[in-house]
Formats: structure tokens, sequence, C-alpha cells
């Protein structure tokens, strides 16, 4: 679908269908425009080193390019094309057609303006004064004879400083820097002085540093894992932390494992224990595999971060589930457009604070990204059991039940093996074990695993 953008046309999501070029856009933004999130903290530790640091304009990322006539793109494929300030400036220069260009579309002001004040650009639609909208250029995607792949940055940066500047078309402000106290430099003037979003600082051995200031919010512990030390007490591994939105549902952001000494994980384990509740959603931790156990939403932490992207390395929108308690128990209610955060730490435990909306609420996220919260209700498969097999012993029964969820959209696993052991001789005459797996053929060795290692001779299956 086309629209107008002032006099320019605005053409939506998937609307460039140039396949070799969506390819390397694709690759250039997973390989090479992905960032390292650093804190001010970080700069003596890291940024020593020979750097080429630039303002980081806050907008979002499109390229400039020519196929059959100059357009800017978006990663997710929305272009505009025709009467703007910003291709009539490129026309004028008349560059290359070979260039293409990574730049930050943004809104032009005295001040800083943030990335809300694009969207905002962007939905006015034939309203929309473009004047105010410019291209930041802090990058060569490719050339006649340079590839971001196959050049390095000093080499393609050379090739930017001869594109002739404009007034809605320019570079970024770079400064060559070899010492962290030339990077401090840069960080007072841009960011602390100009209060810009922060640095953009790239090496020519690939790697990209985003300097931000220290992003902080208040959260509620939505689940953890545990582990037992060696003298055999447990304590929290890593914590679920998630923010409420205005409808009262819960969004999980992020796994945080960086909380802590053991004295203070054993403490977060007593308080976490006993508010342990059932949840229909599943959730398992990356680096260990372990479950989390959903609990009662009461307890407040402080969480430090080094950045929050509305978007993946492809250009998705981030997607979390919605969760609600619900008759004691946590169920999915949506799913809804989030954020990822990353590099978290739970810095300490907010007693003087509640789980609740103003607390703990979405707004806080909200004034730093402008992420819309989804209000629409999702709907799931239908569950299909794919393998069902009984063993019995005397009074003694073993069901093994593999099935397919068909809800992965919205945070299940892919495939659940069930197992169950009654024996009616036991104090507890009923034990289960559940295991998640992201594929059938995963699931069965599962199953296999648990078939071996319960049944031994005298067990008979059921036909």
């Amino acid at each position: 679908m086309t629209e107008k953008l002032g006099k320019a046309s605005f053409a939506g999501v998937g609307s460039f269908t140039n396949s070799t070029l969506s390819q390397l856009l694709s690759s250039y933004r997973k390989t090479v425009a992905s960032y390292i999130p650093t804190g001010p903290e970080d700069i003596d530790k890291r940024l020593g080193i020979p750097l080429l640091v630039s303002p980081k304009f806050d907008g979002e990322l499109w390229y400039l390019l020519h196929d059959k006539e100059w357009l800017l793109v978006a990663p997710n494929g929305r272009s505009v094309s025709g009467d703007i300030e910003i291709l009539n400036e490129v026309r004028k220069l008349k560059l290359d057609n070979s260039l293409i260009l990574a730049g930050e579309l943004h809104v032009i002001s005295d001040s800083r303006t943030r990335i809300a004040d694009l969207s905002v650009k962007l939905g006015e639609g034939e309203k929309c004064d473009t004047s105010k909208l410019g291209f930041a250029v802090f990058d060569l995607v490719s050339s006649t004879d340079l590839t971001a792949a196959g050049t390095t940055y000093s080499s393609r940066f050379e090739r930017l400083k001869t594109l002739p500047p404009a007034d809605n078309f320019f570079l970024v402000p770079t400064e060559k820097t070899s010492s962290s106290d030339a990077v401090h430099t840069q960080f007072d003037n841009w960011v602390t002085g100009k209060k810009l979003e922060g640095l953009v600082a790239r090496s020519d051995d690939a790697r990209t540093y985003k300097v931000k200031p220290i992003t902080e919010f208040d959260a509620a512990i939505l689940a953890f894992t545990e582990k037992r030390l060696e003298g055999g007490d447990f304590v929290v591994r890593s914590v679920l932390v998630g923010v409420q939105a205005d409808d009262g549902n819960w969004i999980p952001l992020v796994p945080v494992g960086n909380i802590g000494e053991n004295e203070f994980r054993k403490e977060l384990y007593s308080l976490l224990k006993p508010s342990v509740i059932p949840s229909s959603y599943r959730k398992t931790s990356e680096s260990s595999g372990v479950m989390y156990q959903f609990v009662t939403p009461r307890l407040v932490v402080e969480i430090k971060a080094l950045d929050l992207q509305s978007e993946d390395a492809s250009g998705r929108k981030v997607r979390d589930p919605k969760l609600a308690v619900v008759d004691g128990q946590w169920r999915v209610s949506g799913w809804t457009n989030s954020v990822a955060v990353y590099n978290a730490t739970l810095l300490r435990v907010r007693s003087d604070k509640e789980a609740s909306m103003q607390d703990t609420g979405w707004n806080q996220i909200a004034r730093l990204l402008p992420v819309v919260i989804s209000g629409d209700e999702t709907k799931v498969g239908k569950s299909e059991v794919i393998e069902r097999r009984v063993w019995v012993k005397d009074e003694a029964v073993r069901k093994l039940l593999i099935w397919k969820t068909n809800k992965e959209d919205v945070g299940f696993g892919k495939f659940v093996v069930h197992w169950s052991d009654y024996s009616p001789g036991r104090k507890a005459p009923l034990a289960r074990e559940v295991r998640l797996a992201p594929s059938e053929k995963l699931a069965r060795n599962i199953a296999e695993e648990m078939i071996t290692e319960n049944i031994k001779k005298g067990w008979s299956e059921a036909k």
C-alpha cells in the first residue's frame, strides 16, 4: 500500500521487492550494523584503541540506494520515493548510482529529537513537512569497488568523506580517536553536553560500540530458576522480570542472571520460592536449559541496562507475550510489540515499591522507545498428540506422551514430552516429568531416554 508523505510516496512494509538488494541489506544489518552495548564506565576498558567516533542520532536505520530511481529503504521493506528534500538533494548532487549508503533517518532540530518524533512525522501523511527530515550517513554498504563486508571501516569512511553535503543529506560528524580520554571528551561533548542519544565508535576489526548512558527502570520478578550450591542450599540462578501494561497484563522483558553474590541469591530464593504458582506459559533458561518457576508478582527490583531496542538484528519487531494471573495461574492473554533489553543487571530490591502500573509500569519503557503495545488477543492452535505409550506392572502404571503444542507463537515450547509414574504404594503415588523440545526429532530422543531409564524387566506395554 502506497500513501503520501508530504509530496513524496511512502510505501508500506515489504513494498521494496528487489530480492538481490534486499538480501544485501539484510546481510549488512546482521553482520555489520550490529553494536556492542557499552556504558560510560566501560570506555577506559574497551575504547582506548584507534576508533572513528560519531554521535548517535536518535532515529531509524534506513538505506539510500538507486533502483531505477533514488529511494530511501527501511530494513523491513518500507520505502520513500519521489519529491522529498533528501532525495531531491541527492539527485542534484549527481551521486554514483552504484552507491548504497546506510544512515539515520531522523527529525532535524536545534535540540535533541527522539525516535518518537520520527514516528510521528512518518505518520502525518500528506500533511508532513518533509523539510524537517534528515538523512545522516554513517556507512557505505556497497559501491562499484568497496563493500562493507570486504573493506575496513576507515577505508569506507575515506570514501564517505568525498560525499558533498547538503541541508537534509549529510555525513555524521566523526572524529578519529586513539585513547579513552578522547572518547570521554566526545561523550561529554555530544551526550552529556548536547543531550544526544549516545556515541557510535567503530574500529577497523569490524567491532562497533554503542556508548549510551545507563538506563534504569523498576520491574517485578515474574519467575526464577534455581541451582544448588555445593553445601546443599538452593539459590536463585536467574530471574525473569517484567512490567505491567495499562490493561493490567504483564510483559516479561528480560531474564537477568547478573544478580549479585550467593548470599543475596539465597535471600531471593527464600522470598520467591513460597510464591510459586502454576503457569501454562513455559520458559527455559537459554544458558542452563532450566525451566523457570513462575511466582505471584510481588517483589520489585531495580534493573540497570546498557541498551533497549525495539527491533532485532534483522529489523523485525521484538515481540513478547502478554501474561495474566487467572484463577491463581499464569496464562497467555495475547502477544505484543516489546523491547529487547541488553546487558541487564539487578541492582537492588525495591521494598518501597509495589508490583503495579504506577511503580512497575510499561510507561517507563515508552518514555525511552515509542513502542505501541498491541491490544489484540492471540489465537492459539490446538495441541496434537503424536505418541502415547503405557506400561503396567502389577498396580503400577507408567505413561509417556509426546505432543505438538501448535502454540509456539505465544511462547510455548514447540513439543512437550510428558512422563508420568503412578505407584499406589509410595507416599506420593504420582510423579511427573515434563521436558520441552524445539523439534520432533529431539522430542523423540528425550522420550527414548525416558523409556530406557524407566522401563526395565517386569514391565509390559499395554495395547
